[in-house]
């Protein structure tokens, strides 16, 4: 089969229900044609075009490697299944087909924007700048490689020129959320809380997440009084996200209602003791509830800012039984700094933020210090390769390895000196907890560290030691470890 081969009517058929935004009809039509659907590069491409939008991203790309079997000429097909392998966080693989894409159409956009793309996920955001650049050369007002570079001139600290850019994507493109959620992501960064929680709203319709979580037959929650009537919170996106917006359930409005939190499984035993007017439970409650959110959708309704976030803490507990276990296995000598380095490195949101154990070298050094691993899944192979001298100590084969999340971490936060982290889920845990918790963060950082300063309205315990230099690790690590010897001369420790 070649690319000049005429496209079968019957799938000619379906994508023109496909572009009239029909796609029940069209993946209806594409069946019915059978062989000429089957034999054809449009009948597979379409195809994955269809499970692209139904967020089916392993069968889109099946479907795309079919249409390369039919035809390897079509630099389309390449720059579709890199978009599939982004959506399941194959990166480097994607990488390479985008740019295989962009040799077989050398001057179009769409593959140089999906080259662009990629970049931005491995976090690679000055040849992401220079990519999407060449294609507005070529292809003024193209409105992909215009976002592509308002992300990548945010991603490199150029804050001014990436807010001009996707004021005017908004305003060109009132309809699309992929700039206004890009927008309100910087928003949320600079301090614009309400205006960048309603923004960033737009999440939930970007082809690339996942749609908002809600159960059936409930109306969404927009405000309305709470006064005794029944709110179903679903707690949604990753563990530290859930842990930040907790503590919203505890304050008015929402501790006017009646509330059920529909957690994770993993989450229900850390929550519910810190909750103990809130039915926290893994399967949706049987009686109807009036209302539902998303738990990350709270501060949006509320329009928190930067003055109303509630800072009052500790709003959750570790278990006194498992504080006195680690407390004894761990012991009283030395100045005890569990510490934290790697986060999901399954996410593309992980790169940048997760620091190499390795780098923690100067911390380890302070006299008297004592580095205690404080995760024990995600980079624990890091531990057997720490440069000489350096010692990581970990707490033995039974640590944080039950079915539910951080019970055990949040009684080691609790028996140690201090909690030093990169930007994860533990970090959150150790600020919820009231626990003194030190953060190293990247230049441009989570939107909810803000910029430019070294405490955090969220965790009033926490101290942010920031990147001078993007990706400079040592020198945020000999600070840390600066800070380490004043506060142990402070307390009287020795060293």
């Amino acid at each position: 089969m070649t690319a000049t081969a005429p496209v079968p009517p019957t799938v000619a058929a379906a994508y023109r229900q496909y572009r009239d935004g029909r796609p029940a009809a069209a993946l209806a039509a594409l069946a019915a044609a059978g062989d000429d659907a089957l034999g054809h590069p449009a009948g597979p491409l379409l195809r994955g075009a269809l499970d692209l939008d139904e967020r089916r991203p392993e069968s889109a790309l099946r479907a795309f490697q079919h249409a390369a079997v039919l035809d390897p000429s079509l630099g389309g097909t390449y720059g579709n299944a890199a978009v599939a392998l982004r959506r399941v966080n194959s990166l480097e693989a994607a990488l390479r087909l985008a740019r295989r894409s962009v040799v077989l159409s050398p001057t179009g956009a769409v593959a140089r924007n999906a080259v662009t793309a990629v970049l931005l996920d491995l976090d690679r955001p000055a040849p992401a700048l220079a990519v999407a650049e060449a294609v507005l050369s070529d292809h003024r007002g193209d409105a992909e490689a215009d976002l592509n570079r308002g992300l990548a001139l945010q991603r490199l600290g150029r804050l001014d020129e990436a807010r001009a850019v996707l004021d005017a994507a908004v305003r060109r493109r009132p309809g699309d959320p992929a700039p206004l959620h890009a927008r309100g992501y910087l928003r949320l960064l600079q301090g614009d809380l309400p205006a960048g929680w309603r923004e960033r709203e737009a999440r939930w319709s970007l082809p690339n997440q996942m749609a908002m979580r809600t159960e059936p037959g409930i109306a969404l929650w927009n405000g309305e009084p709470l006064d005794g009537r029944h709110l179903l919170v679903i707690a949604d996106e990753g563990r530290g996200d859930m842990i930040q917006y907790v503590r919203f359930l505890r304050r008015p409005p929402l501790a006017e209602a009646r509330l059920t939190l529909l957690a994770r499984a993993y989450m229900v035993r850390l929550f519910a003791p810190a909750l103990p007017r809130v039915d926290v439970r893994a399967a949706p409650p049987e009686a109807p509830a009036d209302f539902q959110t998303p738990l990350s959708r709270i501060p949006a309704v509320l329009g928190t800012g930067l003055a109303e976030i509630p800072a009052d803490i500790p709003y959750l507990a570790a278990e006194p039984d498992r504080v006195e276990r680690w407390r004894a296995r761990i012991g009283d000598r030395g100045f005890r700094i569990a510490v934290c380095w790697q986060g999901n490195p399954g996410t593309p949101v992980d790169r940048g933020r997760s620091i190499p154990l390795a780098a923690f070298a100067p911390l380890a050094a302070v006299p008297g210090v004592r580095l205690i691993a404080l995760q024990a899944r995600h980079g624990t192979e890091q531990l057997v390769d720490l440069p000489a001298g350096m010692t990581v100590e970990t707490l033995g084969h039974d640590y944080d390895r039950g079915p539910d999340s951080f019970v055990d971490p949040a009684a080691v936060a609790c028996a140690v000196d201090l909690v030093v982290s990169s930007d994860t889920a533990l970090a959150h845990l150790a600020g919820a907890l009231g626990r003194p918790v030190w953060l190293a963060l990247r230049k441009i950082p989570d939107f909810r560290w803000l910029l430019g300063r070294e405490d955090s309205p969220w965790y009033p315990t926490a101290r942010l030691f920031r990147q001078r230099s993007e990706g400079d690790w040592a020198e945020v690590m000999a600070r840390i470890a600066e800070a380490v010897r004043q506060r142990m001369a402070a307390a009287g420790t020795p060293g």
